[in-house]
């Protein structure tokens, strides 16, 4: 089994584990979520999703991105300058860089997060949580 069969694997048995219904909508998401590789907006997967199955509506694609999202199964990223929410598929605490002329955005993971954070919280007196990661921007290699 690859990669993507996996994860599409995982997403789906915990929708059905939460109650939820695997609807063949449901799966078209889910594919279209995880065949983009990146952090899609809920227009890009629509659009994949409606490229191979024309049927589906809108409403169909966003409820099911909610739920995902309300299972912690996919991460909401709002961005400076971006009108438009991204899907972060990954959950656990990174860093997402951010190109701030390409739109590109790249996941970091170090496990020297928990402590950055935590120098910035007694520095600032925020309460931060590694869990929910954090976004930097600058320029990727390529735009630089």
């Amino acid at each position: 089994m690859n990669q993507l069969s996996s994860k599409l694997n995982r997403l789906l048995a915990q929708l059905e584990a939460s109650g939820r219904r695997i609807t063949t909508q449901r799966i078209a998401v889910c594919e279209a979520l995880l065949a983009h590789g990146a952090h899609p907006t809920a227009a890009e997967v629509y659009q994949r999703v409606h490229a191979a199955h024309p049927a589906i509506s809108q409403a169909t694609v966003y409820n099911t991105l909610s739920a995902l999202e309300e299972l912690n199964l996919v991460r909401l990223l709002y961005l400076v300058g971006d009108d438009h929410a991204h899907y972060d598929l990954g959950v656990e605490a990174h860093v997402n860089a951010v190109c701030t002329r390409c739109g590109r955005i790249t996941d970091i993971h170090t496990d020297t997060l928990e402590a950055l954070l935590g120098l910035v919280a007694r520095r600032s007196g925020y309460q931060l949580s590694p869990s929910e990661g954090v976004i930097v921007y600058g320029l990727c290699p390529a735009c630089e």
